[in-house]
C-alpha cells in the first residue's frame, strides 16, 4: 500500500475542520488551517511550506484553537521532532476530535539518523510509546547522499515499512514515555551474534523485485531518467515564484474557531485592514509578517 492510498482511505467529509501541524511543501489536501512554529525557516523539512491554506505561527504544545474545534489533526512527521511530545498529545486531545499521525519506522529511523528526531515512536498494542532518539548515523550519510526520484519512488511503494501511521479518535490516545533510549530498543529488537539471518533477495534469483510498481510509476521514472537536471531545476524555480503570490487570507469562519494565547476566550476580531488580530476580551493583539499571523506565545 502507498501512502496516496492510506490518505485517500481516510473518512473526510467535505465540511470537515482539517487542520495540518508542519505541512511543509506537500500538505494534505483536505488541510484548512497550517499550523507552524517555524513558518520561515527549512531547517528540519525539505522545502517551503505549500501555499494552499493560511498558516499561523503557533507551537504544536499551545494551540489557538477551541476546544474540540478541529474535526482532524492531521500531524505527517512533525511528531517526532516535538521535544515535548506528551504536552502535543495532551492537546491534541483537547482541540481535535480525530487525529492522524505518522511518523518513521525503526528500520526508517536506523537509515537516516536524522539529528532533529527527538523520538523514536512505536505503536505497540494500540499505544504509543517513545523512546528518547539517540540513534547513531549507522549508515553515515548514505542514504541521504543517494536520495532521488529513483529512491523516493522506491520507499513510496514500500511506505507501511519504513512509516507507521494511526487514525484514531482523539480519545482513544493513550501513550507512554519509555525509559529505554532508541538505540537500546532497536538492539533489543534486532537479532545479534549466532541469531543474526543471511536473507535471500528474491531478485536475486528470479530477477524480479518483490514489491510490482505501478505502470504510471514506470512511466513517470522512464521520464524522470530522460529529464535534463535543467528541467527539474527550471521546475523547482517555477514553484517557487507560485508559491511567492501571498498567503492564503484567514476567513471569518476559521477566526471564529480560534482563541486568544492570552486568556484562552474566543471573540477575535480583525482590525487595521485584517492585518492585525485583537481578543474582544483582554485587548491581545496578534500581528502578522508576510501574511503569517503570530500565535506563538
Amino acid at each position: 500500500m502507498r501512502r496516496a492510498d492510506v490518505l485517500k482511505a481516510l473518512p473526510v467529509a467535505a465540511t470537515d475542520f482539517v487542520v495540518e501541524i508542519g505541512s511543509g511543501p506537500t500538505p494534505f489536501r483536505h488541510t484548512r488551517l497550517i499550523f507552524d512554529k517555524y513558518p520561515f525557516e527549512n531547517h528540519e523539512r525539505h522545502g517551503d511550506i505549500l501555499n494552499v491554506a493560511p498558516v499561523i505561527k503557533a507551537d504544536a504544545i499551545k494551540l489557538p484553537l477551541a476546544d474540540k474545534s478541529c474535526d482532524l489533526l492531521f500531524v505527517s512527521h512533525v511528531l517526532e521532532h516535538i521535544e515535548q511530545a506528551d504536552r502535543f498529545l495532551q492537546e491534541a486531545k483537547r482541540c481535535a476530535k480525530r487525529v492522524y499521525l505518522e511518523f518513521p519506522t525503526r528500520v526508517r529511523e536506523l537509515m537516516y539518523g536524522w539529528s532533529f528526531h527527538k523520538w523514536l515512536i512505536q505503536i505497540e498494542d494500540g499505544k504509543l510509546v517513545f523512546y528518547r532518539n539517540d540513534i547513531p548515523h549507522i549508515f553515515g550519510d548514505f542514504f541521504h547522499r543517494n536520495y532521488d526520484f529513483l529512491f523516493d519512488a522506491w520507499s513510496d511503494d514500500r511506505f507501511p515499512e519504513l512509516n507507521y501511521y494511526l487514525h484514531t479518535d482523539t480519545d482513544q490516545l493513550q501513550w507512554e514515555m519509555s525509559p529505554k533510549t532508541a538505540l537500546e530498543y532497536a538492539l533489543e529488537m534486532s537479532a545479534a551474534g549466532e541469531r543474526k539471518v543471511n536473507y535471500r533477495s528474491q531478485y536475486g534469483g528470479t530477477g524480479v523485485g518483490n514489491v510490482r510498481y505501478a505502470r504510471a510509476l514506470l512511466g513517470k521514472l522512464g521520464l524522470w531518467l530522460l529529464t535534463p537536471d535543467r528541467l527539474v531545476e527550471w521546475r523547482r524555480k517555477t514553484q517557487d515564484r507560485l508559491n511567492d503570490g501571498g498567503r492564503r487570507d484567514l476567513t471569518n469562519d476559521i477566526l471564529g474557531r480560534l482563541v486568544c494565547q492570552a486568556c484562552s476566550s474566543g471573540g477575535l476580531r480583525f482590525e487595521e485592514g485584517r492585518t492585525l488580530i485583537r481578543c474582544g476580551n483582554c485587548g491581545a493583539g496578534y500581528t502578522q509578517e508576510r501574511g503569517v499571523f503570530d500565535f506563538d506565545r
